[in-house]
């Protein structure tokens, strides 16, 4: 039995905080909270002298290509993540992590990305249907690994994404991605799309996203790496201005460059350059019409950091789209642990749930940046402190990466 002593605890069951409570961890889950003075007879306690609880946090839109990211997301208090391209190396990392074989948030994915042929993407890496049959194998292959969602970007042709949607309603496979440039949003909608990922992805029309938002859609703004496209195409920011920028790999920095020079040019040919404001409003008016949203990062896209980016994306969730701080930590707890099926097991701080908890200095429901001030996380029972966070930090900054083949394994 471990006990943290003298804690405040945001159970994100409702906007509140418990003052000046124990919280008991056994076999790593939350085996009781109590008011101070209650100790269990034989444990090991540590005092936590006032510091905040919250649930460990959850990105909800990753790509977890790389092992130095997992450190990353630990030193910034995220205990799970949502997958978006999953291949045969993140289910074997999914099931290390589970087993204690290596360190990382728990991983929760897709399979891999599905799209029609698209010559706008630069080095066009996803999984392109042709025919049903292409669309058989994708299930089979989502299912086959254990991934929970099958992920589709825009510009699969409409009779074919309308079997895909059938199917995928028939194997019990949510859909989520991109939406599409082909069928209309509310068609989509009707078949039952289950999440929309990204502010920009959302339609263009109020009444269409008041439809979505009415549909039972869920919806991840990604809005960090929405203004990647304005900062770094057309506004000069460059990759080395992130205040983290230097903690990455070497070969992270040097791939980041490439890819992002690639990107640049692209959109530079194409000449898109979205009104940022468009981009956030579309992401308030689906807010206004539904509370099923969540907070996710697409790192490690160029400019989104491991970790780093979902406290960026938490901050803008308030200072950009209005939310309280109690709405923007339930975004990386609460409600993403409900649409990811596991809300009975994480996203909350009660007893029975399991111990994945983040141990803050300052209280972010007075202001969201407290989100930063993490001095311990405990995963499945295991706590490690601050220090022991920033050496793995600094460790896996020094990674290989691993090889891109292992990813592909199809």
């Amino acid at each position: 039995m471990k006990v943290l002593k003298n804690v405040n605890i945001l159970p994100m069951t409702e906007n509140t905080v418990l003052w000046n409570r124990n919280l008991w961890i056994e076999e790593g889950r939350i085996a009781n909270i109590t008011a101070r003075d209650v100790l269990p007879e034989k444990a090991e306690t540590v005092d936590c002298g006032g510091a905040y609880v919250i649930p460990g946090l959850i990105d909800a839109h990753v790509h977890l290509d790389e092992s130095y990211m997992g450190d990353f997301f630990l030193a910034c208090g995220i205990t799970s993540v949502r997958n978006m391209r999953g291949y045969a190396m993140h289910a074997a990392w999914r099931d290390e992590i589970l087993a204690g074989t290596r360190r990382g948030p728990y991983i929760y994915s897709t399979g891999p990305i599905y799209d029609g042929e698209d010559p706008s993407i630069p080095d066009n890496s996803n999984e392109i249907l042709h025919t049903p049959e292409d669309v058989e194998k994708a299930i089979v292959y989502t299912k086959s690994h254990g991934f929970l969602w099958l992920k589709t970007y825009p510009s699969i042709l409409p009779e074919l994404y309308h079997y895909l949607m059938r199917r995928a309603g028939e194997e019990g496979l949510p859909v989520c991605g991109h939406m599409s440039k082909l069928v209309d949003d509310r068609i989509l909608a009707d078949e039952g799309y289950s999440c929309c990922e990204h502010s920009s992805s959302l339609p263009g029309k109020k009444e269409d996203i008041r439809y979505l938002a009415a549909s039972g859609m869920w919806f991840c703004p990604t809005q960090a790496v929405c203004e990647t496209l304005p900062d770094y195409v057309w506004n000069g920011k460059k990759l080395s201005d992130i205040r983290e920028y230097g903690l990455l790999p070497d070969y992270a920095r040097e791939e980041w460059e490439e890819s992002n020079r690639k990107i640049c040019e692209s959109y530079r040919v194409q000449g898109v350059r979205p009104d940022i404001q468009v981009v956030i409003d579309r992401g308030k008016t689906f807010f206004e019409h539904s509370s099923m949203w969540m907070a996710g990062s697409d790192c490690p896209y160029p400019g989104m950091i491991p970790g780093f980016s979902l406290l960026d994306e938490l901050e803008k969730l308030v200072a950009l789209y209005g939310c309280t701080p109690y709405e923007a930590l339930a975004a990386a707890t609460a409600k993403p642990a409900m649409y990811m099926g596991i809300s009975q097991k994480k996203g909350r701080v009660c007893r029975g749930m399991d111990a994945d908890l983040v141990i803050l200095k300052e209280n972010p429901l007075s202001d969201i940046s407290n989100i930063r001030t993490v001095k311990s996380v405990i995963q499945g029972g295991q706590l490690w402190d601050k220090e022991t966070l920033q050496r793995r930090l600094d460790a896996a900054a020094k990674l290989s990466r691993v090889p891109r083949e292992k990813q592909r394994e199809l």
